[in-house]
């Protein structure tokens, strides 16, 4: 169990998402039979550089990042750290615990303008693809890590379960961003209790009613425990943000400003 879980918790999670997203997005040109190649190819290049400058600064507050989790480790801190429970368990749990952390910070993304300049980046696009999961304005990555770091503090989890964490959820992340449709059993049988593709793209409506719902990353168990849960065929999703719609603010550069602007939330 501990070389599988060191095995795991080596990898580059960065370099492990560029995979998947190099991955998914030729398997959506080969069932598009390639016909959109250049219009997704500029679509990939913009959400692209985006998550260069995200990539860049997380590599700039690894060592910040890292301090915290040893200082957590090294004085035992936070609630697990105070019982005595085998290291599976406190994986299981811990994997539990930042679903949950991460449902109300993504909620809080949401009602908090502030954070919400920057989370709508990843809302505004009006044309879903796997690289949709690229779409991440640089900044986000300091929410994201103290997101991390308060509920290491808190619940006392280590940065090998935050890696692992990130290792099973990253697939399904990328996978949620794809264009492809799936077919009506999955939700039936995995929407029950996992976060399914379809209904995370119920929460990229344009509608505001479907964009505030479904804030789950793994479990969708959140938002029917907390009134949050919304279905919608997904043949009626809308896409994006009206306040993007036009072209010109599908740049990467545009996005990379566009918290600093003071754009109007638009109903369609």
């Amino acid at each position: 169990m501990d070389s599988i879980l060191k095995t795991l918790t080596s990898f580059d999670t960065d370099i492990m998402f560029v995979i998947l997203l190099a991955l998914f997005f030729t398997l959506e040109q080969v069932l598009e039979k390639g016909l959109s190649f250049k219009k997704n190819s500029t679509h990939l290049f913009h959400s692209a550089l985006l998550q260069t400058g995200y990539i860049l600064l997380n590599i700039a507050t690894a060592s910040v990042f890292v301090f915290f989790f040893d200082w957590i480790v090294q004085y035992k801190i936070g609630l697990l750290n105070q019982i005595e429970i085998p290291y599976i368990l406190k994986i299981f749990i811990g994997i539990l615990i930042l679903d949950f952390v991460g449902y109300w910070a993504h909620r809080l993304n949401h009602i908090w303008s502030l954070f919400w300049r920057l989370h709508r980046v990843h809302h505004s696009d009006t044309k879903m693809d796997s690289s949709t999961s690229f779409r991440a304005h640089p900044f986000d990555v300091f929410l994201d890590n103290a997101t991390l770091i308060v509920a290491g503090i808190v619940f006392g989890l280590d940065i090998n379960i935050i890696v692992l964490r990130w290792v099973i959820y990253m697939p399904l992340f990328v996978i949620h961003h794809t264009n492809y449709k799936f077919p009506v059993w999955v939700d039936a049988v995995f929407g029950k209790v996992f976060v399914t593709p379809n209904l995370h793209k119920i929460h990229h409506h344009q509608d505001q009613e479907f964009t505030d719902s479904n804030y789950g990353n793994i479990f969708i168990f959140w938002d029917k425990l907390f009134g949050t849960y919304k279905e919608l065929p997904v043949q009626e999703i809308k896409y994006g943000l009206v306040e993007f719609e036009d072209s010109k603010k599908q740049t990467a550069w545009y996005l990379l400003v566009s918290p600093f602007l003071n754009i109007k939330r638009l109903d369609k």
